[in-house]
């Protein structure tokens, strides 16, 4: 019995032992397919990809390149003929890097006139670092009102990200809440809610914006004094009649604001 046992564990062996080497043999044969490496900047095309898995892997492989990846955004950025969606991308790359992108902060601020790129440059700018600040300043001379305005807005997220002193920002804002276009105010007095320092100046452009024409400089205005507390008791007169606002937004946050200041 056992000396069968042991025949039969030997044929065992002897057909795995042909089966092993027919496998080897099979696998020098086989070609192997190689894999075509993607050029280097690749991942500009990919950023702006339709498919999430692709976009999520090309803001990775950003992230992986650091300060290496600035070469392909500065080409882009510098490239009059750039198409708008690679010019998109590097953009994008930009904010991605944060302030290892600083070098590109003159290429990106170039960018922030043009219509159709002015918001994600306003964007990568935001992301850059305090060195950021001065260009996003200037831009806020612009006669463009969307400039000026995601310039401001910019400004406002910058404050945290950077970060700025309050001192440097709250002025900003508030002469924003004097802009002739709309969409600049209502963005200075949202980020001075956001902000909500500097009550003795804030408070009171805040109060005038409740007055404004604007609905949404309006409804930012009541909702900015919310975030003030105690600070904005000097608001509640004006809070009080806009709770009668024909816009029912309007009357909403100011109704809120009323209630928060009078916790």
């Amino acid at each position: 019995m056992k000396r069968a046992l042991g025949v039969a564990f030997a044929i065992l062996l002897a057909v795995l032992a042909g089966g092993a080497a027919w496998y080897l043999r099979q696998a020098r044969t086989v070609p192997v397919e190689e894999t075509e490496l993607p050029d280097e900047d690749a991942w500009l095309d990919q950023l702006y990809s339709q498919n999430p898995r692709e976009s999520e892997d090309a803001a990775a492989h950003v992230s992986r390149l650091g300060a290496k990846a600035l070469p392909a955004i500065l080409t882009t950025l510098r490239d009059p003929g750039a198409e708008r969606e690679r010019v998109k991308a590097a953009l994008k790359a930009c904010g991605l890097l944060g302030p290892d992108a600083a070098p590109a902060i003159p290429d990106v601020a170039a960018r922030l006139p043009e219509p159709d790129v002015t918001a994600e440059a306003a964007i990568a700018l935001s992301f850059l670092g305090r060195n950021a600040f001065a260009a996003l300043k200037d831009s806020l001379s612009s006669d463009d009102p969307v400039v000026r305005r995601e310039a401001l807005r910019s400004i406002g997220k910058l404050k945290d990200r950077a970060p700025l002193d309050g001192r440097a920002v709250v002025p900003l804002l508030i002469a924003g809440m004097e802009d002739e276009h709309e969409g600049v105010r209502a963005v200075g007095a949202t980020y001075l809610g956001i902000i909500h320092e500097a009550s003795d100046e804030a408070v009171p452009a805040l109060i005038a914006g409740l007055a404004d024409p604007d609905v949404e400089v309006r409804r930012a205005s009541a909702a900015a004094l919310a975030s003030f507390g105690a600070d904005a008791a000097p608001a509640i007169p004006a809070l009080r009649k806009a709770t009668g606002d024909k816009d029912e937004n309007v009357a909403r946050e100011a109704g809120r604001a009323l209630m928060n200041l009078q916790k």
